[in-house]
């Protein structure tokens, strides 16, 4: 700036002293300026001569010169400030758009690793609960504003009910709707069974009728929606229920490649949640099968000496078996297996796991269980229960209907027992199972203190023996 105006400041000195040397050496200038005196002089003040009236016309010259200078000044320093305010907008656009490529371009990687991530995530698991859980986690964590955290749920499939049913939730259960088992026909899950597309809904309040009215007003700012369907060939496995704050749905246009994306790896990881239930499971009873469980026994294990807690195992045998299939058939026996499956599964926790050993036997894993019988969860406390729940169920029966179960538990706890595998484990329990079977059946047996040789205990000795 300060060297446009000095170079201005020359230009126009220069300029007048050209003019000057021009018109003083081309035009006569004394001749014309004693004309002019002579033509004015009339109407001078005769005490005026022509000396004064030179120096008059002189600093009227510079004056005007000096207001000629002036305007050219300011019309410089208008034209220059209006160049930088353009210029500094000009700046300021750049800086902006620069920025706004950058937000774009860190929001894009951000997205992608959360892709990554969440693809990650959903392939370490093949339990159907764990990873429709962490599809609920990842649905929450992606749809999360910083006004507020998404609830999401995650609804599958029955093929046998032909219902829409309630798995999972992240920041909601059961409890926040007004039912857990849908019909196809009912909103909204007909819309998106039928479009296969996903709903924005702006509006909670008002159309999404499956909340309960008190849970919905406790939603808050979470007052728009989002009801993905999860489709595999035409076929729709189950459906996200999204509660979201209504920026996301505001966004929702301008990324919409990123949720194409998203729900399509959550679709691919929901259908391997279905297939591997399938994969792990026994297909008679319904729990996961010896290969599965193994290896969730040996990882468990190493997750107790992780967190140095303790865990338990059960050995089931059913008593008497054999009498099932030798006198009823073995279409009765798979019917006695799979209802007394059925009864341990109910006997314990969701977090708990259960297998079929081989044959008659079940297995059950504890996690972090150990001598807590005064909370209910001891492991003798879920023993006898299993037991009971069985005797219950078959008594009165007629023989050889009339079955009970023995149990082989045994306790793992930390540090004591750290050095016990998963195989010595079993091996114990197993013995304590061989023990309950003859000292009369229908019974429990544990291992008071491991490891094995010292004194065990035994639960059940007054509960009817079968013979």
């Amino acid at each position: 700036m300060r060297v446009l105006r000095g170079l201005f400041f020359v230009c126009v000195l220069a300029a007048l002293g050209v003019t000057a040397w021009y018109v003083s050496g081309h035009y006569e200038l004394s001749d014309r300026l004693t004309g002019l005196f002579l033509s004015v002089q009339s109407w001078l003040p005769t005490t005026l001569d022509f000396d004064q009236f030179l120096v008059i016309l002189t600093v009227a010259s510079l004056l005007l010169a000096s207001l000629i200078f002036l305007a050219c000044l300011l019309i410089v320093s208008f034209t220059v400030a209006r160049l930088g305010v353009a210029r500094q907008r000009q700046l300021g656009h750049a800086a902006a758009s620069a920025k706004e490529v950058h937000h774009v371009r860190d929001e894009r990687r951000r997205q992608y690793e959360q892709l990554t991530a969440l693809g990650q995530a959903l392939v370490s698991h093949l339990d159907k609960r764990m990873i429709v859980q962490a599809i609920a986690e990842a649905t929450s964590r992606a749809t999360s504003m910083e006004q507020a955290d998404s609830v999401v749920s995650c609804w599958l499939y029955h093929i046998e009910s032909d219902t829409i049913r309630f798995e999972t939730g992240f920041y909601c259960d059961e409890a926040t709707f007004t039912q857990a088992n849908f019909q196809l026909t009912e909103l909204p899950f007909a819309r998106v069974i039928s479009t296969q597309k996903p709903w924005l809904i702006s509006s909670v309040a008002e159309e999404l009728g499956i909340l309960k009215p008190y849970k919905r007003v406790q939603l808050g700012s979470l007052t728009g929606a989002i009801i993905v369907p999860h489709v595999i060939e035409q076929s729709v496995l189950g459906v996200t229920v999204i509660l979201c704050h209504a920026d996301v749905l505001k966004r929702y246009a301008d990324q919409g490649a990123y949720y194409d994306a998203l729900w399509a790896e959550l679709t691919l990881a929901m259908a391997i949640a279905i297939q591997g239930e399938v994969a792990i499971l026994d297909r008679l009873t319904g729990v996961h099968n010896r290969e599965y469980f193994m290896k969730r026994f040996h990882q468990e294990v190493e997750r107790a000496n992780r967190f140095h807690v303790p865990l338990s195992v059960l050995m089931i045998d059913i008593d008497n078996f054999k009498a099932v299939n030798d006198t009823l058939g073995h279409p009765q026996g798979d019917a006695v297996l799979r209802i007394i499956a059925k009864e341990i599964k109910r006997a314990v926790r969701a977090i708990d796991l259960v297998g079929r050993y081989g044959g008659e036997e079940f297995i059950v894993l504890l996690p972090e269980t150990g001598e807590d019988a005064a909370s209910g969860s001891g492991t003798m406390v879920v023993a006898e229960r299993i037991r009971k729940s069985v005797e219950e169920n078959f008594q009165g029966m007629q023989k050889p209907l009339n079955l009970t179960v023995s149990l082989g538990a045994i306790q793992r706890r930390y540090p004591e027992d750290r050095d016990l595998d998963y195989r010595e484990l079993i091996r114990l329990a197993d013995e304590q199972l061989y023990r309950a079977k003859t000292t009369g059946k229908n019974r429990v047996c544990m291992v008071e203190h491991q490891p094995a040789g010292k004194d065990a205990k035994t639960s059940g000795e007054d509960a009817p023996v079968s013979p």
